[in-house]
This record gives structure tokens, sequence and C-alpha cells, in this order.
């Protein structure tokens, strides 16, 4: 998603003032929002490593033995559809997506619940949420905008950089996906070499070859980033372009 797609309020999106009980409760509901997204990240970050510990550790899976007795139907069926899959879910999505949604989110829930706690923030409203169309950014299907929730009213050199990685995790960039393909790839191999029937050579072959992949996505998926960051801008991150047709934000 081009970050100047992204609908916005025309103006601050300020608002009025937080109520005196919104005041008392926003600290308690921002830290239980970052342990939140701390907790998603954790379970994201041990998804892709976990199953092939799984695999590994679990006697009763044999895929030498499926494989050797799968038709040539089923081999084709497995190339061509099965792997791509496989790849497309566990690098990309688990590996780069998932993570990335969530840690960016956890710290700048912990960011407003400090400033929730200083006085010179009491005045204010501390999060935002814009809008950006549907298809353009990551998420559960949605009939119309897509709603980037926990954006910072005010921002600051760190939530600048918060927001580079959160948008980054939460649009559609085809440079990124396709940089975090490899991966997706490398962690099928990963799956053959922990599964235990299979013969020690192919099980090195697959071990030595996934490593590549992986290392080769963490370059490519490190330039497309740069490229990205180098192109949003703070505000970009922050607010998007405002239009005509914007949305106002529902501040937090």
């Amino acid at each position: 998603m081009s970050l100047s797609e992204a609908r916005t309020a025309e103006g601050s999106g300020r608002g009025a003032p937080p109520s005196r009980a919104a005041l008392l409760w926003r600290p308690v509901g921002y830290f239980c929002l970052a342990w939140a997204w701390v907790l998603l990240w954790l379970v994201a970050v041990l998804l892709a490593p976990g199953a092939i510990v799984y695999v590994a550790l679990d006697d009763e899976i044999i895929l030498g033995q499926v494989l050797g007795e799968t038709p040539v139907f089923g081999w084709v069926m497995l190339v061509l559809v099965v792997v791509p899959i496989l790849a497309a879910v566990m690098g990309p999505a688990a590996s780069f997506y998932l993570p990335t949604m969530a840690w960016p989110l956890a710290l700048l829930c912990f960011t407003y619940a400090f400033r929730a706690l200083r006085p010179s923030y009491a005045g204010e409203r501390l999060s935002h949420t814009t809008h950006a169309p549907r298809g353009t950014s990551l998420g559960p299907p949605t009939i119309g905008t897509v709603a980037l929730s926990l954006k910072p009213l005010r921002p600051s050199r760190f939530t600048d950089g918060l927001m580079k990685w959160y948008m980054a995790g939460w649009s559609l960039e085809m440079p990124t996906f396709l940089a975090a393909l490899p991966a997706g790839l490398g962690w099928v191999l990963l799956f053959v070499w922990a599964s235990r029937d299979i013969a020690d050579p192919v099980r090195v072959a697959c071990l030595a070859l996934a490593v590549v992949l992986v290392l080769l996505s963490v370059v490519l998926v490190a330039r497309a980033l740069r490229k990205d960051f180098r192109r949003w801008t703070p505000r970009d991150a922050v607010d998007g372009e405002s239009s005509p047709s914007t949305r106002a934000p529902s501040a937090r």
C-alpha cells in the first residue's frame, strides 16, 4: 500500500480533551493493549520455528514414507500447490508480517501508557485511527475502508521510527512480500530436514539450502525496507495524505 493512499482526517484530529474517567483508566488500557500485542508477537515469532521443532520431536511423523508412496499426480499437486502455499504462509506471513504487525504496536502502546501518566499529556488525546482503502492493508476482510489504529497524535523521533515499521507490517508492499518468499521455501526445506526418516544426505542438503534461502530473504527484505523507509516521510507514516474525501479519525 502506498502511504499516500491512507485516508486521514483534515486537521490535527486532537478533538476534545479526554474526560476525567478516561484520564484515570487509559494508562491501564494502554498497558493491557501493549501486553496483548507482546503476546501476539511471541506467538508469531515462535510459529515457524515451533513447527520445525514439533516435527523434529514427533516420532509419528513419517514424511519419507509418505513421499515415497505419493503418486505422480500427488507430486504435481505438491510442487505446484502445496509448496507455494506453505512458502507464502511461512515466509512472508509468519516470518515477516505477523511479527512486524505486533511489536511496533506493543511499543506504541507502552509509549502511550507512560505518556498517560505524565501531567503534560493530561489535556490531550494520545492516539487516533486512520482509514486505508480496502485491499491495500493486511487484516481481516472488510466491506469498507480498513482501520489503522493506535497512531500517535503527538509524534516524536521515536514514534516516527515505530510508525515506519508499523506501516511495513500492515501495508501490502509486493517487493517486501516477494523478498520474504525464499524464507518460506527455506522453511519447507527445514521441514524436510526435521523429518528424521529422510535419508541423511538429503537432510544435509535441505539444511544447507534452507540456510542460504533464509539469509537471502534477510538481505532482500532489508533492501526493500530501506527503499520504503526512504520513501515514507514521518508525516506519511503517521497521517498519510489528506484528501477532500478523507474521514475524521476516531481519537483515543
